[in-house]
């Protein structure tokens, strides 16, 4: 399952779907980049790990969460 993010709207879709085209790119692992996540990229990787957060948490505390959440996996491995 993939998550694609709409770098316009801002809106996040979950696909088994392969997504081309618009404005549409591909979130999390998959994706090669060097910048920083955003809030709605963050809070698509979090839902996909099923970690709840605060709706309306700020960028430092869903970063946290989310390296939280991988060391916790990656220790579990």
């Amino acid at each position: 399952m993939a998550i694609y993010i709409n770098t316009k709207t801002r809106n996040t879709i979950e696909t088994d779907l392969v997504v081309s085209g618009g404005d549409w790119e591909l979130v999390g692992e998959q994706q090669a980049s060097d910048k920083e996540p955003t809030v709605p990229e963050l809070k698509a990787k979090l839902d996909e790990l099923g970690i709840d957060y605060d709706k309306k948490a700020k960028k430092p505390e869903l970063l946290a969460l989310l390296e939280s959440a991988e060391s916790n996996q990656d220790e579990a491995e």
